[in-house]
């Protein structure tokens, strides 16, 4: 049985509900497969996704940070803040330099409030709001709180006025949007010429699977490039658990932090989530303080690959 992270080079151009389909058609209907969050079909990069008891993490997934290499043509803005779009206003972009750019990135970085763009994936009164904007209409989108770790200029502004960015950036962040409000505050509008995502959390493009615009893959391709669900201790703080507190774990009862060993550090720590090994499974637990002991509360168990079935 197949179980957990498939990281996939998406090429430009593929849905990544294509992706998903096209996985679950290859290792067959007995593998669960999700992901771990979608990636626009203009946009290429890493698109993690999730196979059998491990699609549960999803969410843990989707809160990972990602970076992503961003290609802003300066100049104009379009209808979708991409390529893809129509352009809707246009703006001079001639005298911009290098230092303009470096003097507006602060205002991207930390804790801030970005409207997406029209054509996105958000829900509005129960209607996409990409839906709606195709449809005529304005989808009145609100400002949402978003968190931008890092952006860092790649290089000089081209001949032909494009301007490469690497963003670092965590979970709900539209780099369009990014693209289309940094070219308001240059005065000279801007939009996205090509986006790639790089990472996400710890699977980054030299460790996914290449594909085409075909999907030409193999069942043995994908099988070599699965990561099990215990190689997030590389990424989140990993600990494993003596026989008893595994035993409680796996029926979802609440451990005694202390007893745990420290397996590895881990490069990220959302909140209190760490991960327990314990003989063939794995946990994801959430510290608890609310008591005089810090306890874990299991929120995931995932068994072993032949005990998928199982997973509770």
């Amino acid at each position: 049985m197949f179980q957990g992270f498939l990281p996939i080079y998406k090429p430009v151009g593929l849905r990544s509900s294509v992706c998903v389909e096209k996985v679950k058609r290859i290792l067959g209907n007995k593998t669960k497969v999700g992901h771990g969050g979608t990636l626009d079909s203009s946009a290429g990069g890493v698109l993690v996704i999730l196979l059998g008891a491990s699609t549960r993490l999803s969410g843990y997934v989707m809160q990972m940070p990602k970076t992503y290499r961003a290609a802003l043509k300066l100049g104009s803005e379009t209808t979708t803040c991409d390529y893809t779009g129509v352009v809707t206003v246009t703006g001079d972009a001639r005298n911009i330099r290098e230092s303009d750019v470096d003097s507006v990135i602060p205002r991207f970085l930390g804790w801030r409030m970005q409207t997406p763009p029209d054509i996105s994936a958000i829900h509005v009164k129960g209607r996409r709001a990409h839906e709606i904007r195709r449809a005529g209409e304005s989808p009145d989108l609100a400002p949402r709180p978003v968190f931008i770790k890092s952006v860092r200029r790649e290089g000089p502004i081209s001949s032909e006025g494009e301007l490469s960015l690497i963003v670092n950036c965590g979970k709900g962040v539209y780099v369009r949007a990014i693209a289309r409000d940094m070219g308001k505050l240059l005065g000279c509008r801007a939009h996205i010429a090509s986006l790639t995502r790089l990472a996400i959390g710890p699977f980054s493009l030299e460790n996914a699977l290449r594909v085409d615009e075909n999907f030409s893959v193999r069942r043995d391709d994908i099988a070599s490039a699965v990561y099990p669900p215990e190689s997030l201790g590389s990424y989140l703080p990993l600990y494993s658990a003596g026989e008893n507190d595994a035993s409680k774990l796996a029926q979802g009862r609440t451990i005694i932090f202390s007893g745990l060993k420290r397996e590895t550090c881990g490069a990220y720590c959302p909140g209190e989530t760490i991960i327990i090994s314990r003989r063939d499974a794995v946990t994801v637990g959430i510290l608890d303080r609310t008591g005089g002991t810090v306890a874990v509360k299991p929120e995931v168990n995932i068994n072993g690959p032949d005990a998928v079935g199982e997973a509770s």
